[in-house]
């Protein structure tokens, strides 16, 4: 039996939590977090066994602690776990979507011979809070383990000790470094975050004098910006945690969109047509990548009317079919009009039956993938 201090009760430690308590009930699983509420909702739900307001109070017990607060409050709490009386053999890992400076800063604890392993679950949602957690949030999900921080043959030990703390998640675990790592998630999951605000942004302010304009918003409009609904607080640590690197990915988009606005300038049919085919065809070869690469995520695609109540109507059925939803995703919902509800499975047998069955209840499957 081990003792495990998840430091932060958000989404992913709640769901890390959950995940560990399902693959190793007889571990001990305490929360760190200012948030009491948060504290007392877990441990009455039975996710975690007791609740702390401040690290240093649990800390020293501890087998493994997960910092799984924003960055800056990880950053905080490596040097607050220097200056404490910590187990010899303790595992000390991090889910920060940053990473450089967080490995840099982990170098204090090296120094006192603590374990640090690095690391980010590339998984997540708009929601934030604890009280969204599941425990097959990461299910299929890239794991990325640090290779800064796996140094030796104690680490390697340890970086294998965290695998099968975390098997219950069913992630793709995946070696990197940490300036690749921050070079490849600023490119794929901070700039989307940062266009998709820019473009809310920009939208209230020009329709300020118009606020029917933003209720006609749907569609894409909508599915490009969901992410916007993200938690302001702990995507300002991750911009600031990671300047240098996310500056250079905003001067390339800009770049991007200069040189489809020369093109619209200079009416060149040819460029602007172009440069929409080469974002399609490479658009297409990432879906076509991540059937090869993951071949267990089946996603079907359900008509739904837009209604109260049609969406916990599927999950509903799912539910009493004991059938396992992996995720699920509103693609578009317009009044009056059917929007299709991406659902994903863990595999092929999951999705027929779950096809049959929203078919016997009435609802059309528009595909299946």
């Amino acid at each position: 039996m081990k003792t495990i201090v998840v430091d932060g009760l958000g989404l992913i430690g709640g769901s890390l939590a959950l995940a560990i308590r399902k693959k190793w009930p007889d571990h001990r699983i305490y929360a760190v977090d200012v948030n009491q509420q948060l504290l007392t909702f877990a441990e009455n739900r039975g996710m975690i066994d007791g609740g702390f307001a401040q690290l240093r109070d649990i800390a020293p017990a501890a087998d493994v602690i997960v910092l799984a607060a924003p960055v800056g409050t990880i950053l905080a709490h490596l040097d607050r776990l220097a200056e404490l009386s910590l187990k010899t053999d303790v595992l000390v890992t991090d889910v920060g979507s940053t990473k450089q400076e967080i490995t840099a800063k982990a170098q204090r604890l090296s120094g006192r011979g603590v374990i640090f392993i690095g690391g980010h679950p590339m998984a997540g949602s708009h929601k934030t809070t604890v009280r969204a957690a599941r425990a097959d949030l990461f299910q299929s999900a890239y794991y990325f383990l640090i290779t800064d921080t796996i140094t030796d043959e104690r680490h390697r030990r340890a970086a294998d000790e965290l695998q099968t703390l975390l098997s219950g998640t069913h992630v793709k675990w995946q070696l990197v470094s940490a300036a690749e790592h921050d070079r490849v998630v600023a490119q794929i999951s901070h700039l989307p975050h940062l266009i998709a605000s820019g473009l809310v942004n920009q939208s209230q302010t020009e329709f300020s004098h118009s606020p029917l304009s933003l209720k006609l918003a749907a569609g894409g409009f909508r599915s490009i910006t969901r992410i916007a609904s993200s938690d302001p607080t702990m995507w300002t640590d991750i911009l600031l945690s990671s300047k240098a690197t996310i500056v250079a990915r905003m001067d390339g988009f800009v770049q991007e969109l200069q040189r489809l606005r020369q093109a619209i300038i200079r009416s060149d049919q040819e460029a602007i047509r172009n440069y929409f085919l080469k974002a399609k065809v490479t658009r297409d070869g990432i879906t076509d990548a991540s059937r090869e690469h993951v071949p267990g995520f089946h996603d079907l695609f359900l008509n739904i009317p837009d209604r109260v109540g049609e969406i916990a109507k599927v999950t509903r059925i799912l539910e009493e079919e004991q059938i396992n939803l992996i995720n699920i995703h509103i693609l578009e919902i317009r009044e009056e009009i059917d929007g299709v509800l991406q659902l994903s499975f863990s595999n092929r047998q999951d999705l027929i039956r779950a096809r049959n069955a929203l078919t016997r209840y009435g609802f059309t499957a528009v595909r299946s993938d």
